[in-house]
C-alpha cells in the first residue's frame, strides 16, 4: 500500500488517511481471486441468464469475421450511417462513413439532446428519425444507405437487425423493456420517407468493439469506461450452451458477447465494498444491484470522494472551522472529472486549490489540498486495478475460446480514458500482472478514445 502520509499535516489527519487508504487496499492475491470470479461468472452466464453467480452474457449477431466485412466494403465505394442512442446521458450521436478506394475514410459525427418529455418508445424512435432526417440533409446524403444503431441498453438479439430490450434491464424506463428497437427506428424512418434503412442493432460495447477492428482488425475484447462499465468479447458458439438459434450455434465462427460487466458482485464472495460503497448503495436508486460498477465507474467515483471529503470535515480534519462546506454536502456535487487533480504536481498544489475555490468556494490550505489530492488517488487507484483484475478474467476467457496462442487484443474507450489517464495506465498494468499469474499471454490494449461506437454502429451494418 502506497505511503499517503501528508507533510505538515497533523497525527489525526495522517492517520485518519492510513485508516482510509488501508480499507480501499486491494492485495495481488485478491485480484486473482476476482478475476478467476468474472471468469466463472462468464462461464455460468453462457449456460443460463438466471445463474445466480452468473453475468447475463448477451449474444450478439456479430462475428469476429466483421473486420473482413469493413475491409470488403473498402474495395468500392460505400456508405453507412450510426445511430447511438444514449438514456444515461441523454443524446443521440449520429455518424456517417464513407469509403471510396484509395481514398482516405470520410466520418462526421453529429450530437442531439434527447427532450425531457420523451414518454414512450414511439416518441424516442420518432425523435431518431428525425435527427436522421436532420443529418442526412445537413451532410446532403441522397443515396440509400444502411443504418446501424446502437444502445446503452442489454439487448436479447433474434436477428442482425432485431433486438428488444431485455425485460430485466435495472437501468432504463420501464416504457423500454422489451422493445423492437430497430423495428421501432424503422418505422419511424418510414413514416419520414427518408432512404435510411436499419440493417444492425447492438448495444454500446460490442459497437466499440466493432470500431476497434476498423484499426486493429485482430481485437477480440472491449472494455468500456464511462458513466458505467461494459465489457464484450469474441466467443465460440460451441461453448454457449443457452445458444438457441440454430444458424450461430452450427457456425464456426466466434460471435461478440455483451457480458453486461456492470452487474458483477451481485452474490460475490470476492467483491469487497467499504462502507462508503455501502452507502452510496443504500443512497442509489438501485440498491444491492450493479455492486461492481458502483466501486469502479465514472458516474460513482466523484461521489466516493465526497464521501470521504465529508467524513474528514465531521471529523473536522480538514478546512477551516468557518468555511462555509455547503456545496460539499450536497450529493453528486464531486464531478469524476475533478479527480484529474490527482495529477497535480505543482510545488503549491495550484490546481487542486483552484477547483475547491471554483467548485466549492472554499479556500484551502496546502495541507487540506494535499488530503484531497491523496483521496481522489486512493479512489481511483482501487478502481483501476479492480477494472484491471475483471479485464485478466475476461482475456482467459476470450482467450479459452480462439484456436491460437495469440495475445488477446483488447479495446479501451469511454470518456475515463480522457479525464483519468493514470487510471487507464493503472488498469492496463494491473491486467497484464494479473493475467500473467493466469499463466496467459500478456494481453495488448489500443486506447481509443471517448467515443467509437457511432462508428463502430455504422460499421456493423456492414456485417454479413
Amino acid at each position: 500500500m502506497p505511503d499517503y502520509k501528508i507533510e505538515g499535516a497533523t497525527h489525526a489527519q495522517n492517520a485518519f488517511l492510513h485508516d482510509i487508504a488501508s480499507k480501499f487496499s486491494v492485495t495481488d492475491a485478491h485480484l486473482g481471486e476476482l478475476a478467476h470470479e468474472v471468469h466463472t461468472y462468464l462461464t455460468n452466464g453462457l449456460v443460463s441468464d438466471t445463474e445466480p453467480k452468473g453475468l447475463p452474457s448477451r449474444v450478439s449477431y456479430i462475428k469476429s469475421t466483421i473486420s473482413n466485412d469493413i475491409r470488403a466494403a473498402k474495395k468500392q465505394s460505400s456508405m453507412a450511417l450510426g445511430l447511438t442512442i444514449s438514456t444515461s446521458t441523454h443524446r443521440m450521436k449520429l455518424a456517417s462513413i464513407k469509403f471510396d478506394p484509395g481514398a482516405p475514410d470520410i466520418i462526421n459525427k453529429q450530437v442531439f439532446h434527447i427532450r425531457d418529455n420523451v414518454d414512450s418508445a414511439a416518441t424516442l424512435c420518432e425523435e431518431a428519425a428525425v435527427h436522421v432526417a436532420q443529418f442526412i440533409n445537413t451532410h446532403e446524403i441522397k443515396e440509400h444507405v444502411p443504418l446501424g444503431v446502437t444502445i446503452d441498453l442489454p439487448l436479447e438479439e433474434k436477428s442482425k437487425c432485431g433486438g428488444r430490450v431485455a425485460e430485466d434491464s435495472r437501468t432504463c424506463a420501464g416504457f423500454l423493456r422489451n422493445v423492437d428497437i430497430a423495428q421501432g427506428v424503422d418505422a419511424a424512418l418510414l413514416r419520414l420517407h427518408l432512404p435510411v434503412r436499419v440493417t444492425a442493432t447492438t448495444n454500446c460495447v460490442i459497437s466499440s468493439m466493432v470500431a476497434a477492428q476498423h484499426h486493429f482488425p485482430s481485437t477480440s475484447a472491449a472494455l468500456i469506461l464511462n458513466h458505467g462499465i461494459n465489457a464484450a468479447y469474441y466467443e465460440a458458439p460451441q461453448k454457449i450452451s443457452k445458444l438457441a438459434n440454430a444458424e450461430l450455434g452450427a457456425s464456426s465462427t466466434r460471435v461478440a458477447i455483451n457480458t453486461e460487466l456492470a452487474r458483477f458482485g451481485e452474490n460475490s464472495s470476492v467483491v469487497q465494498p467499504t462502507m462508503w460503497d455501502h452507502r452510496i448503495d443504500r443512497e442509489s436508486t438501485n440498491t444491492g444491484f450493479h455492486v461492481f460498477e458502483k466501486l469502479v465507474a465514472d458516474k460513482y467515483l466523484g461521489e466516493i470522494v465526497r464521501n470521504l471529503i465529508t467524513d474528514f470535515m465531521d471529523a473536522q480534519l480538514i478546512f477551516a472551522r468557518d468555511t462555509d462546506v455547503t456545496t460539499f454536502s450536497e450529493p453528486y456535487t464531486f464531478f469524476t472529472s475533478y479527480m484529474s487533480i490527482m495529477e497535480d504536481t505543482s510545488s503549491d498544489l495550484h490546481d487542486v486549490g483552484g477547483l475547491l475555490q471554483a467548485g466549492f468556494n472554499v479556500q484551502a490550505s496546502y495541507v487540506d489540498r494535499q488530503i484531497v489530492r491523496a483521496l481522489c488517488h486512493i479512489v481511483s487507484m482501487r478502481a483501476a486495478k479492480l477494472v484491471g483484475a475483471a479485464v485478466a478474467g475476461i482475456v482467459k476467457k476470450a482467450s479459452e475460446a480462439r484456436d491460437d496462442q495469440e495475445p488477446v487484443v483488447v479495446s479501451i474507450s469511454g470518456q475515463l480514458t480522457e479525464m483519468n489517464q493514470p487510471y487507464v495506465e493503472c488498469t492496463i498494468k494491473t491486467a497484464k500482472r494479473v493475467a500473467r499469474t493466469l499463466d496467459l499471454c500478456e494481453p495488448v490494449f489500443n486506447v481509443l478514445g471517448e467515443d467509437g461506437y457511432t462508428v463502430g454502429a455504422a460499421l456493423s451494418s456492414f456485417s454479413k
